[in-house]
């Protein structure tokens, strides 16, 4: 079970570094960091630099519905896709046990080694978008503004468990599933495919506290979308009433926030509404262009 955290990968790789992107030429390949490498492909000329942070377990170097995403995207600025430790053909890193900080750093590391300069425009999308809440709390001066995709809140976990029922031997499986998956997520990061500390994570986003005037704009999912599917209807709804809030809440990120919110599309934006998610982008990128 996948709740507003991950999605699927598949695409191709390009095998060979090409660095230095100040020029506007593209950029590929696997990046040294220290002992390991980092895969990560860039296309487009223009500032800012618009990086894109994906769902659990997606690559997006090779994933079709990103690569649609950049290529719309680098008609305009200059957007790069990088995929995290362990995903594509980047390394694993060595440490049993992983945070959004381990992979802001790595992201910033891998940048510079392929001297692609700042200031960067993250779009996280899902677990992606509380990494780049850390990103932008760890490199504030390199950061020009954030496009959270349908993202992950700090209080996520938290909020919906308090909100599932206490425990019943009828209760129906999905929430006896939900709360399962909730539970070792927050408590063991063994029980997800990146090894993620998500408590430990959700601390660090929360150090975040503002990015100014700089922009955030939140790209939410449908009012309608049900993250686990065959909850009654009755909870179903609170969860996603409470998800909608936590989403609101993101706005107080900065001065200039803004939300958007699909008509249909549930937290699969990325590949049920790649439109919807390059409209979001792109205004990203007017609101940043003045402080540029």
């Amino acid at each position: 079970m996948r709740v507003l955290l991950a999605l699927p990968i598949a695409f191709i790789i390009a095998p060979i570094a090409n660095a230095g992107g100040s020029d506007g030429n593209p950029v590929e390949g696997r990046f040294d960091i220290g002992g390991r490498s980092i895969q990560l492909t860039c296309r487009g000329e223009g500032m800012p630099t618009v990086v894109v942070d994906a769902g659990m377990g997606t690559a997006p170097v090779e994933d079709p519905g990103w690569r649609g995403i950049a290529a719309k995207i680098a008609e305009r600025t200059r957007v790069c896709l990088y995929d995290r430790a362990g995903l594509g053909a980047s390394d694993a890193a060595p440490e049993r046990i992983r945070t959004s900080a381990d992979a802001a750093t790595d992201l910033h590391s891998a940048l510079h080694k392929a001297g692609i300069a700042g200031p960067y425009l993250i779009a996280g999308h899902s677990i992606g978008g509380l990494h780049a809440q850390v990103f932008a709390n760890l490199y504030p001066e390199e950061t020009a503004g954030l496009v959270l995709v349908s993202s992950t809140h700090p209080d996520q976990i938290d909020t919906w468990l308090s909100i599932l029922p206490a425990p019943a031997a009828d209760e129906e499986k999905a929430v006896t599933e939900a709360r399962s998956f909730l539970t070792s997520m927050a408590v063991d990061p063994s029980k997800n495919e990146e090894r993620l500390d998500f408590r430990a994570s959700a601390a660090q986003a929360r150090m975040l506290r503002s990015l100014g005037a700089k922009p955030v704009v939140i790209a939410t999912h449908s009012v309608h979308y049900r993250m686990v599917p065959g909850m009654s209807e009755p909870l179903a709804v609170k969860l996603e009433a409470a998800t909608q809030d936590m989403q609101r809440r993101l706005l107080s990120l900065s001065s200039r926030s803004k939300q958007n919110i699909s008509k249909t599309a549930g937290h699969g934006l990325p590949h049920e509404a790649p439109s919807f998610v390059i409209d979001n982008i792109l205004e990203a990128i007017d609101l940043a262009q003045p402080s540029i």
